[in-house]
C-alpha cells in the first residue's frame, strides 16, 4: 500500500498543483485589471 501510494499521489500533485497555479494566476490577473 504504502509502495502504490506515491504512483497514485504524484499524478494527483502533477494536475492538482497545476490548476490551483493556474486559477491563483487568473484571480491575480482579474484583480489587476479590474484595479
Amino acid at each position: 500500500m504504502a509502495a502504490n501510494l506515491p504512483s497514485i499521489f504524484v499524478p494527483i500533485v502533477g494536475i492538482v498543483l497545476p490548476l490551483i497555479v493556474m486559477a491563483l494566476l487568473f484571480v491575480y490577473i482579474e484583480t489587476d485589471e479590474v484595479a
